[in-house]
């Protein structure tokens, strides 16, 4: 019987959480719902129900190096014996879950598709700046002194990138500076505005 916290080096076991909550075992396709057996295949991280998982006697995923065995069942005349399974991939290679290009076991995202790969859905690699996030603060401030009108548009448009780049990247950081960059941005439109209004009240 699969209990809560049962590591083993083919399967994780724990409850379904939220993350799996509604997601199909690979073997009966029913739902997984929450504080189910749940069994989580360490190689391809394929989700099963934890009873699933010990009837079939491992991952349902294809080709996963956690596959049940072939079973050499008696030999019937005229047909040739089964052979049994034999893993595909290399040693310290996985398949993505998601598109089924190999990566190095461990690696927190997939080199391909950019899917999460870490079992709690959260990416906690290194990051680095989104192209236009710094430039978009850099261009917020400069507009605040000159040309607000020019360089405002420009760096909200920076910020608007940066900000699309991270919702599809999870190894892009910066939110803050480009929603700074964002506000600069407004600001210097809103006082070239100011100014403007200022200067033909004088007239």
């Amino acid at each position: 019987m699969i209990t809560e916290g049962t590591h083993m080096d083919a399967v994780r076991t724990l409850k379904a959480n939220l993350k799996l909550d509604g997601k199909p075992c690979g073997w009966c396709q029913g739902t997984l719902k929450l504080g189910d057996d749940a069994a989580i295949c360490t190689a391809c991280e394929k989700e099963h129900h934890g009873r699933c998982w010990e009837t079939k006697a491992g991952c349902s995923t294809a080709g996963c190096a956690n596959a049940p065995l072939r079973r050499l069942d008696a030999p019937v005349a005229g047909v040739a014996p089964a052979v049994p399974y034999a893993p595909s991939l290399p040693p310290g290679l996985v398949a993505c879950p998601s598109c089924r290009v190999p990566f190095a076991i461990g690696s927190p995202i997939c080199p391909a598709c950019r899917m999460i790969t870490s079992p709690d859905g959260i990416y906690h690699g290194p990051k680095i700046n989104a192209p236009g996030a710094v430039q978009s603060l850099v261009l917020g401030i400069v507009g605040f002194f000159i040309c607000g009108v020019v360089f405002g548009p420009i760096a909200i448009s920076k910020a608007n990138s940066a900000k699309a780049a991270m919702s599809s990247d999870p190894t892009l950081g910066g939110e803050g500076l480009a929603t700074a960059g964002m506000v600069m941005g407004i600001i210097d439109l809103v006082a070239w505005a100011i100014i403007m209004l200022v200067k033909m009240s004088h007239q």
